[in-house]
């Protein structure tokens, strides 16, 4: 019975040890496979600064639509255009509802005016371990 406690220390030792090598080991073998998920606020800030970096990371054809007035089309490379407001925690705007949802592999971001008919959606995910546009949806009645 002496002896108890030492053992009891000793294998939740060895315990804690084995799961972090093993932590370590499953990162290291993501990264072996090129599956390291990109950084989003690396991502966010040159995705809204670079516009070629921009098409390139829109999952074409997207979800969502343009809609200003009588103006209404879906998104394609030919009319795109270029999103230079990122991705942000707080809202910085005023007259804005702002709302985020962030996940490890989704971020879903809303901007309206309540009783205007003015709304911004955008989501963005991982795809092989990149982040990408999924659906931007812009109205404006």
């Amino acid at each position: 019975m002496k002896y108890a406690s030492p053992i009891i220390i000793i294998a939740f030792i060895f315990t804690i040890l084995s799961c972090n090598k093993n932590k370590n080991n499953h990162k290291l073998s993501l990264e072996k496979e090129g599956r390291q998920i990109e950084n989003f606020d690396q991502f966010n800030k040159r995705f809204h600064s670079d516009s070629v970096f921009q098409i390139s990371r829109v999952d074409f054809p997207i979800e969502g639509t343009h809609v200003s007035g009588f103006e209404h089309y879906d998104w394609t490379k030919k009319n795109w255009e270029f999103q230079i407001v990122p991705v942000s925690e707080q809202n910085k705007i005023d007259e804005y509802q702002h709302s985020l949802i962030k996940s490890d592999t989704l971020i879903i971001e809303k901007f309206w005016i309540e009783n205007s008919g003015f709304q911004v959606e955008r989501k963005f995910k991982i795809i092989d371990g990149k982040w990408f546009l999924i659906y931007y949806n812009d109205i404006s009645l």
